[in-house]
């Protein structure tokens, strides 16, 4: 016992570190699926989109950039899976910049699976890019979406494509997604599209910025909210298909109970040294 304590009080931090690294590479390799507990705000979420018929409309929008994607482009993909396994159609928009690219990312990584390789754009999903004023933008879509849109991100007409058939505002769009990563987002759509128009709006959102979303959450303008990696998580999970999220939350788990046991071993091992002295 005496020689195993001097060995562990002599250890090479570098054996550590490599420790370590292992604990980030072995979830991410394998999904532990370690168990995750639905939140109610993640649940409600998931039932907005849950709920709707075969051939409904939803605006995803994506109001994020790639900073933001760890968290939120995870969560994305999760929700277009859940959308076209209830065959939900998707009109993507964006309120930031680089919403649009994210939006194209998302659907080109769900377009190379053979569980979606039916699914066609224009058809199932459309990604109408980005305009300037995401206040004007978001008031604008309750007059004409098109009228905002008048092309999609890649240039063609808007109103050609057969998802947009029909499609006028709010009123005939079952409900809104946004994922959100500051300012421009949820609290735009709940207080334009659902406080003026009753739109059912619903999203996710980086962790640090979930706590300003929850008065509208209290109030029910916010119909759910899914928060973080966490929350894309246990997205996945209800969706059956866990993915970047749930390995990051492997990841998260397995470092944590590592630190947690060499912090205990390291303290056990000084305490027996000095009694030992």
């Amino acid at each position: 016992m005496k020689a195993f304590f001097t060995i562990i009080n002599n250890l090479d931090r570098r054996i550590i570190f490599l420790a370590m690294v292992v604990a980030v590479i072995w979830p991410l390799v394998t999904p532990l699926a370690l168990p995750v507990k639905i939140t109610p705000n993640t649940q409600s979420s998931f039932d907005v989109i849950d709920k709707l018929n075969p051939g409904d409309r939803i605006i995803l929008s994506f109001d994020y950039d790639p900073a933001s994607s760890p968290e939120l482009q995870p969560m994305a993909k999760a929700v277009m899976t859940h959308c076209y396994r209830k065959d939900v159609k998707m009109i993507a928009v964006a309120l930031w910049p680089q919403g649009p690219m994210m939006a194209k990312k998302a659907f080109e990584s769900l377009a190379g699976e053979a569980e979606f390789s039916g699914k066609k754009y224009g058809v199932d999903f459309v990604n109408l890019g980005v305009q300037p004023s995401y206040v004007a933008v978001v008031k604008g879509m309750g007059d004409s979406i098109p009228g905002v849109f008048p092309t999609d991100f890649f240039g063609g007409k808007t109103t050609d494509f057969e998802i947009m058939k029909g499609i006028k505002n709010y009123r005939d769009v079952a409900a809104i997604f946004s994922l959100t990563t500051g300012s421009a987002g949820i609290g735009t759509y709940v207080t334009i599209a659902n406080a003026q128009y009753k739109t059912t709006v619903t999203g996710g959102c980086t962790a640090i910025s979930s706590l300003e979303y929850y008065p509208y959450i209290q109030s029910k303008q916010l119909s759910g909210l899914v928060e973080g990696l966490k929350g894309a998580s246990e997205y996945e999970r209800l969706v059956k298909k866990p993915g970047l999220a749930t390995a990051g939350m492997d990841v998260q788990a397995v470092v944590h109970m590592m630190l947690i046991f060499f912090i205990l071993l390291a303290n056990l091992s000084q305490a027996i040294a000095g009694k030992q002295k």
